[in-house]
């Protein structure tokens, strides 16, 4: 998706905890209502994982994460500071 601007956000969980790609996409389609091809970049480390989306939608992805689990587990979700 070109023209859009992009967001980072932290999702303290990554593949120490088991997550891949299709666990953020499922949890951020599912949660927070953001289609899966909105979704940007996604890097998985060791302990966390930073996802892209849409600007305008990131507050509300924050939000509704921050509700949720990821793989059963709370994780902490957060604007990635990494700008």
């Amino acid at each position: 998706i070109t023209g859009r601007d992009m967001a980072r956000i932290y999702i303290g969980a990554g593949r120490n905890a088991g997550i891949r790609p299709q666990d953020l996409v499922g949890a951020i389609a599912n949660e927070a209502g953001v289609a899966g091809a909105l979704i940007g970049a996604i890097q998985i480390a060791d302990r966390f994982s930073i996802v892209e989306v849409p600007d305008d939608v990131a507050t509300q992805v924050i939000k509704a994460l921050g509700k949720a689990t990821i793989r059963g587990k709370k994780v902490r979700i957060a604007p990635d500071k990494g700008r």
